[in-house]
């Protein structure tokens, strides 16, 4: 009987809590890798979140092909001690392009929580653990860990996770509203792309993995010799410019060797016609492709933002100043959501291959 009543209390004030103060407090921005430090105030004492996926390669190919059931670890700790705090409760929301995939409450005595997901083709994600008998919040079964199985990570790109921290320390205590600590991070599935260029009448394979949402338009240009392909992108600069967001993009081209688009021995790369060639690595390592990393870390990012945002204030002005509908058409075509482009060109002069194996989870974490 107490234990019914203290679960009915806690959801009432959990409840409450959540409507008149969402999300709202004391919150921590990140924008995908396969691991986020997240950093965030607990009252008097400052949190940092981990959110880490294990393997730290995962891409919607290996899913489909061999079936991967990547683990999610969540770890809260006290930054100054390293110490993770114990009875920790966890509101977990899970998004992808501002759609909800799964809301949930999580629950971990010693603070370390640990999700297995199961990517299937079902209409939504189910989760399965033991309940805690007070919170109701789902924990891990014995020695397993909790499984959310459905439709998460079929799809390539970023994925947000929405954290809130309700309880710390004492697991029937509920954090006062201005002392929930919410954090916001991102983790990236590759999504996997394959295309047969026609390169001067010989049909080459071209393999692409994206890290950070799925690409479209793959292209060989005769004129230029370069292969080219879009991805969407959110050139909004106050998310971009937020200190806390280490956002950072990672693309791989796979150029078979030989063939005439790697004869030449190097590469030159360019997002929306700036020259990040030397944001390229390229492992040659492996003797039947070129591996080539599009690796751009907040720098060179903002840099191709603020370009992106000039030429498009530039064109709406110009449409404003022919016409009123023109401008009214500009505007409507302003979103900061829009296309970010690459080029990837042959080139003798551009980055040159490695013939050592490169580190693939160091190349997951943006370049220092």
């Amino acid at each position: 009987m107490n234990n019914i009543f203290s679960f009915y209390v806690f959801f009432i004030l959990l409840a409450t809590s959540l409507i008149s103060h969402a999300f709202t407090f004391n919150t921590a921005f990140g924008d995908g890798l396969f691991m986020e430090h997240l950093v965030a105030s607990l009252g008097d004492r400052q949190a940092n979140l981990l959110i880490k996926m294990s393997p730290p390669v995962v891409t919607t190919d290996l899913i489909q092909k061999q079936s991967q059931k990547p683990e999610i670890l969540f770890r809260l700790y006290d930054s100054k001690t390293n110490q993770t705090f114990k009875e920790v409760t966890y509101y977990i929301t899970i998004e992808k392009n501002g759609k909800q995939l799964m809301s949930n409450w999580f629950y971990d005595p010693n603070g370390d929580l640990t999700i297995q997901m199961q990517p299937r083709n079902t209409s939504q994600i189910t989760v399965a653990g033991d309940l805690d008998p007070i919170l109701n919040a789902y924990t891990s079964q014995g020695s397993g860990p909790v499984v959310a199985s459905g439709p998460i990570f079929l799809e390539g790109g970023l994925y947000n996770f929405i954290v809130r921290i309700v309880t710390v320390d004492f697991v029937k205590t509920i954090l006062p509203d201005d002392e929930q600590p919410v954090f916001d991070g991102g983790l990236s599935i590759g999504s996997y792309h394959n295309e047969s260029l026609d390169v001067r009448g010989t049909a080459v394979p071209v393999e692409i993995l994206s890290y950070y949402d799925k690409i479209n338009d793959i292209a060989y240009d005769s004129s230029s010799n370069a292969i080219s392909f879009d991805m969407p992108f959110d050139y909004d600069m106050s998310r971009l410019n937020d200190t806390d967001n280490n956002v950072y993009i990672h693309q791989e081209v796979f150029v078979p060797r030989p063939s005439v688009l790697s004869s030449s021995g190097g590469y030159t790369g360019f997002v929306n016609g700036i020259d990040v060639t030397n944001n390229l690595v390229v492992d040659g390592s492996n003797e039947t492709k070129d591996v080539v990393h599009f690796m751009l870390n907040k720098p060179i990012i903002l840099q191709i933002a603020n370009q992106y945002n000039q030429t498009s204030a530039s064109a709406a002005s110009a449409a404003s100043a022919a016409s009123a509908a023109s401008a009214a058409s500009a505007a409507d075509n302003s979103s900061s959501t829009s296309i970010m482009n690459f080029s990837l060109i042959p080139s003798e002069t551009g980055s040159k291959s490695t013939e050592t194996p490169m580190d693939h989870t160091a190349m997951m974490m943006p370049p220092q």
